[in-house]
């Protein structure tokens, strides 16, 4: 056995080892095939991404501003445009030593007027491969830094770039501030339409591409203006925005806020009743957009540095900044007060409860229960016509017509002129309605008889002036817009807005019966202070007090013209007015008038003039200069023109007003017949608060011919309001002063 030889044995492999193995295998093969999928569809499917990436490792890329759209008035008048601007930025890493850096700092800073330790510091980060230099800076002074780099022999380092830019202007100022808006720095929208249509004007921003080297520097290239990838411009706006109604409206209103001493702003709005285009939306207290980060309310201003805690302060002026800012005819409430009574007047012709010839009796109160409802007219208006109501603007008559309405009918038509929803306007902001505004179809008689009178609940000026271009229009609710059209960067259209009807709300002849009680209210009725000669003019007025605060009140008045074809409604209403006389008939109605006078000339639409008009229109004044003194007398009585000599001549050397200038009939014209005469100057006299009879007696004796406007063809207590030129002013005696009358018997 010890002599036994060993010999070496083979041990097969088991099922286990055999399992073990080919799983291995398997594990092996998926993953080897596994990397050939992901190999393969990098390489195919995915070549692009990772072409890019691998593009976007070596290249700098910096966003480049698009031309923002023009926004233009309905006229093609720019009302705000992109101007080119550039921006310097520089790359540190390339600046070649410190002495460079040193020189960049100390020159430039000077040169783009920014602080120079912070130009430095951004000079000195190398490990910043883009710095900004200065932002926005125009052609001359791109100019002088080019020679500057040249001169530093810089221009092919690589350490500066110029970058095409574009900044944000208003070539005209303030108008239609509040319905335009502005840009912040970062060239977006912030507020009005430039916000409201952000995407359409912004257009699509180009890019700047630059070769990286390996450590990620620019390559050297020279200094240009580059774009690698070209912006797209963005489409412009053309309004429904007159400028030129919009000045008569921005003119009119800041003078009734001036007059009025007027506490809370106040808005005119200009509307065509048939399309819904507003062609003026004026706020007072408005803003220019070149700089809209000024307080322009110089009482805001005063109180805001008077304010010690900066927080408190930095509170005040951010308050006052969106105040400014803010778009009152859209964006705020007020209480209607009698203006309203328009459409209670069209909801119960349109019902039938009511029509012109009905008569009703004002004992100067009604009673609802324990609550009072007074007339302003204390001892009441007696016996009058529903027409007579409307003019004599009385609260019991319409309280107790609310009442006959029913308060489920009233709201009804309530909702159909559109008081309960947003108008739907194109503008930034418009105000909600709430139930807390209104009362619903479940109304007490009170709660119906307090708001037939317009009072109780709050209403928007653009729901306004939109409910009323309903009754101007035949009873057609149409959706105001300020947007007419848009175009693209070639001025080809890419869209236009058409006119929207959302509802018929009333009849087209109780349409008519309401305008016709209106036309009566002003051609020597309650709201005569809106009186245009030459133009039929349907109005109301109305004066409203804060239910809530009973501090303040709202002055306005609604109105559309030619009565017998309306083509615009205007509203003014005054926030807060202050003194004597602060009735919307008062103080809201001029500014209406006004505009009317100078917008419907301006349409093309024609006066037809009363033959009581006729006789009290102006006239010309005939060429008398160089004549015999005696020629020119018996051309001056042929004329129906009085006249007064200065001078001992026998030949008319000058007259005032001159030849071809508006006199009023019967006037006077001043004849000068030698040359000492010619200086001969007066001074106007104050008109205000002036009757007639008083105003032309001190025309006459300041020898001022006076062309009078405001005065209808009825009688009524009349005073002097406002006068062309003010008190004190030196004229050359004969000349013309146009002076406005205001009627104080009128109902509001």
């Amino acid at each position: 056995m010890a002599n036994e030889k060993r010999t070496a044995t083979t041990k097969l492999p088991t099922r286990s080892m055999w399992n073990r193995s080919i799983w291995v295998l398997v594990v092996m093969a998926l993953t080897v095939f596994c990397i050939m999928g992901r190999l393969l569809y990098v390489q195919v499917f995915q070549h692009d991404y990772w072409s890019s990436l691998a593009v976007s490792q070596q290249m700098s890329d910096t966003l480049v501003d698009a031309s923002r759209g023009t926004i233009y008035d309905c006229n093609l008048n720019v009302l705000a445009e992109s101007e080119q601007v550039w921006t310097v930025i520089m790359d540190p890493s390339n600046i070649p030593d410190e002495d460079t850096a040193e020189t960049i700092a100390d020159e430039l800073s000077v040169m783009f007027k920014v602080d120079r330790d912070r130009l430095y510091n951004r000079a000195t980060d190398t490990t910043s491969q883009y710095a900004v230099v200065v932002q926005k800076i125009e052609r001359p002074l791109v100019e002088e830094f080019i020679e500057w780099v040249e001169s530093k022999e810089l221009s092919g380092a690589g350490v500066f770039r110029i970058i095409s830019d574009y900044t944000r202007s208003y070539p005209q100022g303030s108008l239609a501030s509040t319905v335009i808006g502005f840009c912040g720095a970062d060239y977006y929208g912030l507020y009005g339409l430039e916000a409201q249509y952000d995407e359409v004007l912004a257009g699509i921003p180009g890019r700047i591409v630059t070769a990286q080297n390996g450590v990620g520097g620019d390559m050297s290239i020279a200094l240009t203006y580059e774009k690698t990838v070209d912006a797209e411009d963005g489409n412009s706006l053309v309004l429904t925005i007159d400028s030129t109604i919009q000045h008569f409206a921005e003119k009119y209103l800041d003078e009734a806020i001036t007059n009025s001493q007027a506490t809370n702003r106040g808005i005119c709005l200009v509307m065509n009743v048939n399309t819904g285009a507003i062609l003026a939306c004026a706020v007072s207290g408005d803003y220019d957009p070149n700089e809209p980060f000024t307080v322009y309310d110089t009482a805001a201003l005063e109180a805001i540095q008077q304010i010690q805690d900066e927080e408190e302060r930095a509170a005040a002026r951010t308050a006052a900044l969106q105040k400014q800012w803010t778009n009152k005819a859209v964006s705020e409430y007020y209480e209607p007060g009698s203006v309203f009574k328009v459409f209670t007047s069209a909801m119960a012709v349109d019902a039938g409860i009511q029509v012109t010839g009905d008569t009703t009796y004002c004992p100067g109160y009604l009673a609802i229960g324990p609550d009072i409802i007074n007339c302003h007219y204390l001892v009441g208006h007696g016996s009058q016509t529903f027409a007579e109501t409307l003019s004599h603007s009385c609260n019991p008559a319409f309280a107790k017509l609310g009442m006959a309405i029913g308060g489920s009918l009233y709201f009804k038509y309530f909702v159909g002129f559109g008081f309960t929803e947003r108008t739907g306007i194109d503008m930034l902001g418009e105000a909600a309605p709430s139930e807390s505004l209104y009362h619903g179809s479940n109304m007490t008689p009170l709660e119906v008889a307090c708001q037939s009178m317009g009072q109780t609940f709050k209403v928007t000026p653009i729901q306004m002036i939109t409910a009323l271009s309903a009754v101007a229009n035949g009873g057609y609710l149409v959706q105001p817009y300020v947007v007419q059209r848009v175009l693209d960067a070639n001025q080809n259209i890419v869209s236009e807005t058409k006119t929207t009807v959302k509802r018929q709300v009333i009849s087209a002849s109780a349409a008519l019966q309401v305008n016709e009680m209106m036309q009566a209210a002003v051609d020597g009725g309650g709201c005569k202070n809106v009186y245009v000669a030459g133009y039929r003019v349907a109005g109301k007025s109305g004066t409203a007090d804060d239910t809530e605060t009973k501090e303040s009140v709202w002055a306005s008045f609604g109105t559309f013209a030619p009565g017998n074809n309306p083509e615009i409604a205007v509203l003014a209403m005054i926030d807060e007015p202050h003194g004597s006389n602060v009735h919307g008939s008062y103080v809201a109605a001029p500014v209406c008038r006004q505009v009317i006078e100078d917008t419907l000339p301006y349409l093309g639409i024609e006066p037809l003039y009363t033959e009581k008009e006729l006789a009290n229109l102006s006239t010309t004044a005939p060429n008398v200069t160089d004549k015999e003194l005696d020629t020119a007398k018996t051309l001056l009585n042929n004329a129906g023109l009085d006249y007064t000599v200065v001078g001992d001549g026998q030949t008319v050397l000058d007259q005032v007003p001159a030849a071809g200038a508006t006199i009023p009939k019967e006037g006077t014209i001043v004849l000068y017949t030698d040359s000492e005469s010619l200086s001969e100057n007066t001074v106007v006299p104050n008109f205000i608060g002036m009757s007639l009879t008083q105003a032309t007696y001190a025309a006459y004796a300041a020898d001022i011919n006076l062309i009078v406007s405001g005065l209808s063809v009825e009688h009524g207590t009349a005073i002097c309001s406002s006068q062309e030129w003010p008190e004190g002013t030196e004229m050359p005696l004969g000349s013309v002063v146009n002076v406005h009358f205001s009627y104080l018997d009128v109902d509001d």
